[in-house]
């Protein structure tokens, strides 16, 4: 663990001054679930900074807030990597569950309310079940993030995709993946692009299911992530 995330512990009835930089945290979920997060603060902290929220996949649900950062950014982040903006990355306590969507994004909106996080520049980004959470976070609140990285998505609402038409997605996936067929993921982005020509495909013919190691180790995702706002 490095000094960019140390331990704190926050409930339901905690106030804003207690949000300490470079930290993390667990907080009581309304249905009485105890939701662990990392949250990070850039080093050179302007006065409002752009926020990613990251949702893990489904094998790293668990108990153990460390297991948050076996993959994506905050793998990048415990390696030593500096980025300009928060990440927000809760753990999803359920095993086999699906990720609690509106309460993460009612911990998000909080922080955002809390630190001085510019609210025209919220992202989502997550991998595989995680993709499955953003999505439904993307879809239920339109109007509020900016841009999406979709990783192997575990399962992309067709059919609610009209709400997200102004949302610029950018999604990933390894052609040769058992776990989630691309077929999900090239569908949606036929399906996006016609509403939004901000939107972009990239597959890796060699991969299976990790698409996720090669997309956040490249800075070109976060190059563009930046660029977007509302």
């Amino acid at each position: 663990m490095t000094n960019k995330i140390r331990l704190l512990f926050l409930t339901l009835t905690c106030t804003t001054t207690m949000f300490a930089q470079l930290s993390s945290h667990k907080k009581e979920a309304v249905n009485r679930v105890e939701m662990q997060y990392l949250l990070y603060t850039p080093s050179q902290n302007n006065e409002q900074s752009p926020l990613v929220i990251f949702l893990h996949g489904g094998a790293e649900s668990d108990t153990d807030l460390n297991v948050a950062k076996a993959h994506g950014i905050p793998k990048r982040i415990a390696e030593g990597k500096d980025f300009p903006f928060y990440v927000f990355a809760p753990l999803n306590p359920n095993k086999k569950g699906l990720w609690d969507d509106r309460t993460i994004h009612k911990m998000a909106m909080s922080l955002a309310d809390s630190l001085p996080i510019d609210k025209k520049r919220i992202y989502l980004a997550g991998l595989s079940r995680g993709g499955d959470g953003i999505w439904r976070m993307a879809v239920n609140n339109p109007k509020t993030y900016a841009a999406m990285i979709s990783v192997c998505a575990a399962d992309i609402p067709m059919i609610y995709l009209k709400w997200a038409k102004n949302l610029p997605v950018w999604f990933f996936h390894g052609e040769k993946d058992t776990v989630v067929p691309v077929e999900q993921t090239k569908e949606a982005y036929n399906t996006l692009k016609k509403l939004n020509q901000n939107t972009k495909l990239t597959l890796y013919p060699n991969a299976t299911h990790d698409s996720w190691t090669e997309t956040y180790n490249n800075e070109a995702v976060y190059s563009w992530l930046l660029k977007q706002h509302l």
